[in-house]
């Protein structure tokens, strides 16, 4: 009978699923050569870390391996061809730099942007391809229009989770006029250059509706809003108002390249749904020169998912944001540049702790570093500051029987 006993226990067990999402990644060439410099290579000519692009995520694995699915902005094609595209904001990446993802713990990446066209619709079809070969998962740009606009379904412990990606923007490129070809999914906005097959706002919210009803929850996944702004745009928390009140759970925006904030909508039926307007970056070459720039705040958002029994609602049971930022200096007594998404908390502890060793000397040295480190140090806690307060809409009202973990301090 003990089988028996432990069977029906499992069986009231409460469905969970644990996301974390992440910011925007763009593969400026700095940062490319950064991967490039740290590239470790075995004697028969392998590399052993994925052409150095494990160093370059390996700081983030810690929190991605502790999710569920971990999901990622990828703003950039990914493409082998020999005379890619390229401008001063034309991108494109290597497939070798999504294995690193693969690695770090990343299950998901969005792929709906403005640079999705930067390579072309030959450059939509070979970014799917490079995905799936590293065992991604992908949303957003697809080979078709059709394709484009379904969501990813997810399937953890009872729960099936949608996942529907779009942009507002797109760069010089464009859709065509055929649905059949790789496409864009976008609802552009009224006063932006026209997007070839973009969708209304009536049809996005006709597709939310629709979606959501298919599965326990849908997040939309949006790029949108100003660049380097704080603040979002009125319209678009009039947009998220409406997402929200058509059937999204919750709303994760990508775009502005700095934080903007995570709060609860009440939706017309008087239940709450998170919207983070913008993650930031998460790993990037901007702000290179400003060491206090704003657009090297990060933010890992951890959402858990879960409801008592099967056919009850689905609720957010946690949210905790991990604060990261982009270091970007010189390293090895300035011999080489480095940039690496480090997880803020651990850096301060690390400097702090390092101010402690230095107690008691006083030779020139520990002086000079002592400066250095009370310089960052400053840095750090201010930069700490900011994520906090544009978390802080997220634990001001908690959605109904939903319990909240503050971000560490």
């Amino acid at each position: 009978m003990a089988p028996l006993v432990l069977l029906a226990v499992l069986a009231q067990a409460p469905e969970r699923v644990t996301f974390v999402f992440g910011g925007d990644i763009i593969p400026h060439d700095p940062v490319k050569t950064v991967a490039r410099l740290h590239n470790v290579v075995t004697d028969a000519g392998v590399s052993e870390n994925s052409d150095g692009w494990d160093h370059v995520f390996g700081p983030l694995q810690p929190v991605f391996v502790r999710s569920d699915f971990a999901v990622v902005n990828l703003e950039t094609p990914i493409v082998t061809v020999k005379k890619p595209e390229r401008g001063e904001m034309v991108f494109h990446g290597a497939p070798v730099m999504l294995d690193a993802l693969k690695k770090a713990g990343v299950a998901v990446a969005s792929f709906a942007n403005n640079h999705c066209l930067d390579q072309h619709r030959e450059g939509i079809t070979a970014t799917r391809d490079f995905l799936r070969t590293a065992g991604l998962l992908a949303v957003g740009c697809d080979v078709n229009e059709e394709a484009a606009w379904m969501p990813l379904v997810l399937e953890k412990n009872g729960l099936r989770v949608g996942i529907l990606s779009l942009t507002r923007f797109i760069n010089g490129f464009n859709n065509t006029k055929d649905p059949a070809e790789p496409h864009v999914p976008a609802v552009g906005y009224p006063k932006e250059p026209k997007i070839i097959g973009d969708h209304s706002i009536e049809q996005l919210l006709q597709t939310v509706k629709a979606r959501s009803a298919e599965v326990d929850a849908l997040l939309v996944f949006i790029h949108w809003g100003d660049e380097y702004k704080v603040k979002p745009r009125d319209e678009d928390r009039a947009l998220a108002q409406q997402l929200l009140d058509a059937g999204a759970f919750a709303i994760v925006g990508h775009h502005p390249h700095v934080l903007q904030p995570v709060e609860w909508f009440t939706r017309a039926d008087g239940t709450k749904g998170l919207v983070a307007f913008s993650l930031g970056n998460l790993v990037s070459n901007q702000d290179f020169d400003k060491e206090a720039g704003l657009k090297r705040d990060g933010l890992l958002l951890e959402l858990e998912l879960s409801r008592a029994a099967e056919g009850a609602p689905v609720q957010v049971t946690k949210v905790a944001g991990v604060p990261v930022f982009t270091e970007n200096r010189m390293a090895g007594g300035g011999k080489k540049r480095n940039v690496q998404p480090l997880l803020l908390e651990d850096e301060l502890a690390a400097m702090q702790a390092r101010v402690l060793e230095l107690e008691g000397r006083v030779d020139k040295a520990a002086k000079a570093e002592r400066k250095t480190l009370a310089r960052r140090i400053g840095i750090a806690t201010a930069r700490l500051g900011r994520i906090q307060a544009a978390m802080a809409g997220a634990f001001t009202e908690a959605a109904p029987a939903a319990s909240m973990a503050a971000p560490a301090k």
